[in-house]
C-alpha cells in the first residue's frame, strides 16, 4: 500500500474518532510500517481542532472473513492494563463489515519505543535496556499470566499442546519434515512436569512483539495467538532460538534461563522448572516450523501472494535443524556457502550464456543495489531484500540440486522408503525407529542439504 492510500485509510479512521469525541479529528501523515506477515499495521498522527499532534497505531486484518481476532484481541488488552501489563490504550475498534475501513481494524495510542530486534540487540542506546530486559520480561510475564479469564471469554483453550499443533496446523502437521517428526515424538515421549494452573497466554511473546526504549520494554504487542494454556509456553516462547536473533544467550539474545524463571518467580509466587522450559522451547521450535509451512501456504493458496510469505516456508528447514541440536543428532558448524565457492552449475546447453545461475546472481545484485532500494518506502525496501535473498536460495537449490535430489534417493533407499513423505510415515508408524542411528544419520543429511541451500549461515549460529 503506497502513502496515498495508508492516509485514506487512516483518515476515515479519523473521521471515526471525529465522531466518537465529538470534536474533529483529520490526518497530518500516515505510513504502513513494514512489519507482520499477516496483520498490517500503520503509524499515522491525527490533529485536533487545536492543531495537537497525537500518534496512532492502526492494526488491520484486509483479508479476514470475519473479525480477524482482533475482538478477543482488544478484550485481552483492556483485561491486560487491569493486570498491570505495559499495553497500549484502545481508542476505536471496527470489528465488523460495517467499519469505517470494510474489514476489522483497531485504532490504539502509539507508545514509543524500538520493536526492531537486531536494533534492540546491537545499538548503544538500548544498552541499558538489554541489561534489565530478562528482569522485566519475568515479571511482565508472570503479570500476563494473572489476567483474570473471567474478562476474556471465549479464549480457546489448549489442554494437550501436542492435540493443540494438529487442530492449529492439520495440513502442516500432518506434511511435517522429518526432522519435527522426530522432536514431536521426543515431545510427547518426555512429558513436562505440569505447571500449578492453566491461565492466560500471550502465545507470541517475543522480540518483534515487544516496544523497547532507552529504559527497557515499554509495551507488549501482537495478542492475536492470545489462548489459555500452560503458562511456560510463553517462557518457553520467549527463549525459542528463532527469536534470539543470533544472540548468544537463550532469553531473546540477552539473559539466562535461571534470570528469567527467578524474575518470573518473584511475581508469580512459583518458580518453573528448567527442565519445563527447555520442553516449551523444543516444542516452539515445533511449532514455528508450523507456522512458517502455514505462512507459505497462504501465499501458494492465493490467499494473500507475498514473496515475504514465500520466502518464510524455507525457514522450516532451521526450525529442524535447531530440533536435532536439541536432541543431540547434530551439532553447530562453520559452513562455507556454496555461492562464494567457484562450483560449476548445470549443464545449460543449448540455451547459451549467461548461465541461470549467472542470470539470478545479477538479478540479486540488481534487487540489492542503491540504485534500486535508495528511493523506496521502508516496506518496499524490505520486501526487496527478501526478494534478494530468495534469488540466493534459488541459485544454491540450482547449483546443488541435482546432487542433494540424488544423495537423499540413496539415502531413503537404504532405509527402503520411496521419498520424505513416506519416511515420515514410516516414522509414525513405527516401521521405523527414531531412535535408529541409520534414521537419524539419514534424517540429518537431508535437513543438512535443506539447510545448506535455505541459510548456510544457520549452521553456525549459537545454540546454548
Amino acid at each position: 500500500m503506497g502513502v496515498h492510500e495508508a492516509r485514506d485509510l487512516a483518515a476515515r479512521v479519523a473521521e471515526r474518532l471525529s465522531t466518537t469525541r465529538g470534536t474533529r479529528v483529520s490526518v497530518d501523515s500516515a505510513r504502513q510500517l513494514p512489519a507482520g506477515a499477516s496483520r498490517a499495521t500503520y503509524a499515522a498522527t491525527v490533529v485536533d481542532d487545536a492543531g495537537t499532534p497525537e500518534p496512532i497505531i492502526i492494526r488491520a486484518v484486509p483479508a479476514a472473513e470475519d473479525d480477524g481476532g482482533l475482538g478477543a484481541e482488544a478484550e485481552v488488552l483492556k483485561a491486560a492494563a487491569d493486570a498491570g501489563v505495559p499495553v497500549p490504550k484502545i481508542l476505536d475498534a471496527g470489528l465488523d463489515d460495517d467499519s469505517v475501513l470494510g474489514f476489522p481494524y483497531l485504532a490504539m495510542n502509539f507508545i514509543g519505543g524500538e520493536s526492531i530486534p537486531r536494533r534492540i540487540l546491537r545499538d548503544d542506546t538500548y544498552a541499558s535496556a538489554r541489561e534489565r530486559f530478562v528482569g522485566q520480561c519475568g515479571g511482565i510475564l508472570a503479570r500476563v499470566h494473572r489476567i483474570d479469564a473471567a474478562q476474556t471469554p471465549g479464549l480457546e483453550e489448549l489442554v494437550d499442546p501436542i492435540d493443540a499443533l494438529r487442530e492449529l496446523f492439520p495440513r502442516e502437521f500432518d506434511a511435517m519434515p522429518a526432522g519435527l517428526v522426530l522432536a514431536t515424538q521426543w515431545l510427547v515421549a518426555n512429558p513436562p512436569p505440569s505447571s500449578p494452573r492453566t491461565c492466560v497466554v500471550h502465545g507470541d511473546f517475543r522480540l518483534g512483539n515487544l516496544l523497547v526504549d532507552a529504559d527497557g520494554v515499554a509495551a507488549v504487542l501482537d495478542w492475536e495467538l492470545v489462548h489459555i494454556g500452560d503458562p511456560v509456553e510463553d517462557l518457553g516462547w520467549l527463549c525459542a532460538k528463532a527469536w534470539r536473533f543470533g544472540g548468544s544467550t537463550p532469553v531473546a539474545g540477552m539473559g539466562e534461563r535461571a534470570a528469567l524463571l527467578d524474575a518470573y518467580a518473584e511475581v508469580a509466587g512459583w518458580r518453573p522448572t528448567e527442565e519445563a522450559l527447555r520442553w516449551w522451547e523444543l516444542y516452539a521450535t515445533v511449532r514455528w516450523g508450523l507456522i512458517c509451512a502455514l505462512q507459505a501456504s497462504r501465499h501458494l493458496d492465493g490467499i494473500e501472494r507475498s514473496v515475504e510469505l514465500a520466502a518464510i516456508g524455507r525457514r522450516s528447514a532451521e526450525q529442524e535443524f535447531d530440533a536435532l541440536l536439541d536432541l543431540g543428532i547434530v551439532s553447530p558448524e562453520v559452513v562455507t556457502d556454496p555461492l562464494t565457492v567457484e562450483t560449476p552449475g548445470p549443464d545449460e546447453e543449448p540455451h547459451g550464456s549467461p548461465s541461470s545461475l549467472e542470470l539470478l546472481e545479477a538479478l540479486g545484485e540488481f534487487l540489492r543495489s542503491d540504485s534500486v532500494t535508495g528511493e523506496m518506502s521502508p516496506q518496499v525496501k524490505f520486501h526487496t531484500r527478501v526478494a534478494g535473498n530468495v534469488v540466493d536460495v534459488v541459485r544454491r537449490q540450482v547449483l546443488l540440486g541435482a546432487t542433494h535430489a540424488a544423495e537423499s534417493a540413496q539415502r531413503l533407499a537404504a532405509l527402503g522408503v520411496a521419498d520424505q513423505r513416506a519416511l515420515c510415515d514410516a516414522l509414525r508408524s513405527g516401521e521405523l525407529d527414531g531412535a535408529d542411528e541409520k534414521v537419524r544419520a539419514a534424517i540429518a543429511a537431508d535437513v543438512r542439504a535443506r539447510l545448506l541451500v535455505a541459510n548456510p549461515k544457520y549452521f553456525a549460529v549459537p545454540h546454548p
